[in-house]
């Protein structure tokens, strides 16, 4: 027999409290503001009672399913699940991996001069192996909320720049966890990733049609040298996650899924929103389609699925009105890229000023001398010579996907951040998975998690990757 939503919610709710009252418990009460209205926990009598009495009125409505048995059937049923015995050892061998090489990094390489000023949070190098580059960003957002300063310099980094989902995430979440919300970011990101993984295997199944393939490209984008940042205080492993829940529950046509997945990735990164062209792009797919002759209904059809495509829209729209509620400018966020460096240049000036150099210097001063760039490059070129073939074997949805999140970004800031920005691509991953012969799969896996390893070490040792 299945079991009431309502008793399910309490359910959670009994879980939820009893966490809560063993952080309490360990590491002593809280106080966060939630919007206007500030929370405080400063025992764990009160969250303990609440969950009892949530356990109570619940088993005694429903006495069927008691919720340890609930708990360890669900617990069961994902242990033995196909998707769990796929992604998990992918997951904790890349995530984990990455982790260790960036803490041998640190002791055995060491951090470059001009890292002397970097900032710390704990003397623990481990500990402290988290505090590097965005993070501090994240961290300054989740701990003291966002600030404007008005009149100040364009070239003023500020922190409403970065979108609030992942941030808010830290800051709410870190209460169960000792408030230490640098490392709950990177968990996080962890979990995110195993989520977006296990999203990711289920779509490419779908579209590919072959369980090997479709493990290589799990494997693929696991170890892409670039995915690193998803074992970061980072947004990247959200982002990933967010962006495959609403593409893979669209495809689904499981539309109140899609939408949440979709107003959450557009709280995620700036160039959320952009998904909803992705979205907007498989809401028409079936008027060009064999169900186009059924006319009328398809039309209606297809308009309720553009206006669940807007989703990731409308959670971008969601933050520019809070923004507007700070600065009176509801698009100030945007303007915040000149800090960063971000000024529109031009797609042509970004590849000649490359060519340009590379015909008077020569390809190997380029990649010795500006190995990072180099590296960018070499990943935009990847991506973009996948868009063709992603478009001739998954459609222009796919395709739209990677030219929408490379070329902006590429028109006002070059090579910036190119590596976080393809990280997130899983349909080059598609490709990939699709196309590479299976002598061949594990060279290229052995590859990428080489330059996955040369990737970490850059990044922990505060060279400048970000």
């Amino acid at each position: 027999m299945k079991l009431p939503k309502w008793a399910t919610a309490l359910d959670v709710v009994a879980v939820v409290m009893a966490l809560v009252a063993i952080s309490v418990a360990i590491g002593g009460g809280f106080r966060v503001w939630i919007f206007e209205t500030r929370l405080s926990v400063t025992d764990w009598f009160r969250p303990s009672l609440i969950s009892l009495i949530a356990i109570a009125i619940r088993h005694a409505i429903v006495r069927h399913d008691p919720l340890p048995q609930h708990v360890a059937r669900a617990l069961t049923a994902w242990w033995r699940s196909t998707d769990r015995r796929v992604v998990l050892p992918i997951h904790l061998a890349t995530r984990l991996g990455v982790l260790a090489v960036g803490f041998l990094a640190v002791i055995l390489v060491g951090f470059p001069p001009e890292a002397a000023s970097r900032w710390r949070i704990y003397n623990n190098d481990f500990l402290d192996l988290p505090a590097r580059w965005d993070t501090g960003w994240y961290l300054t957002i989740a701990t003291e909320g966002y600030r404007y300063f008005a009149g100040a310099r364009a070239d003023f980094q500020q922190n409403i720049a970065f979108f609030p989902a992942f941030p808010m995430s830290m800051r709410y979440l870190s209460v169960l966890f000792g408030r230490q919300p640098v490392w709950t970011g990177v968990g996080i990101s962890i979990i995110a990733f195993y989520l977006a993984l296990t999203y990711f295997l289920r779509l490419a199944r779908s579209l590919l049609n072959d369980e090997q393939k479709a493990v290589t490209a799990v494997t693929l984008l696991a170890v892409y040298p670039f995915a690193v940042f998803f074992s970061a205080a980072y947004t990247e492993g959200l982002f990933l996650l967010t962006m495959l829940g609403a593409v893979y529950h669209f495809h689904q046509n499981q539309m109140l899924r899609a939408f949440c997945w979709g107003v959450l990735c557009g709280l995620t990164r700036p160039n959320g929103g952009l998904l909803s062209i992705v979205l907007a792009l498989m809401a028409v797919a079936p008027a060009l389609g064999p169900a186009a002759r059924e006319g009328r209904r398809v039309t209606s059809t297809i308009v309720k699925r553009i206006l669940i495509a807007g989703a990731p829209g409308y959670g971008m729209l969601a933050f520019s009105a809070f923004i507007y509620t700070l600065t009176g400018n509801p698009f100030t966020w945007t303007t915040q890229n000149v800090a960063w460096g971000r000024v529109y240049r031009g797609l042509d000036s970004v590849v000649a000023d490359r060519v340009d150099f590379i015909a008077a210097n020569g390809l190997y001063s380029y990649a010795s001398t500006q190995t990072i760039d180099f590296f960018y490059a070499l990943a935009v070129v990847l991506a973009l010579v996948a868009v063709w073939p992603v478009f001739r074997r998954f459609g222009a949805a796919y395709a739209a996907l990677i030219l929408i999140t490379i070329l902006p970004p590429m028109a006002a800031g070059g090579m910036l951040s190119m590596g976080r920005v393809t990280s997130a691509l899983f349909p080059v991953f598609l490709w990939l998975g699709a196309v590479v012969p299976e002598r061949h799969r594990n060279a290229w896996i052995t590859v990428f998690a080489v330059l996955q390893g040369f990737v970490a070490v850059m990044f922990f040792t505060w060279r400048p990757l970000y």
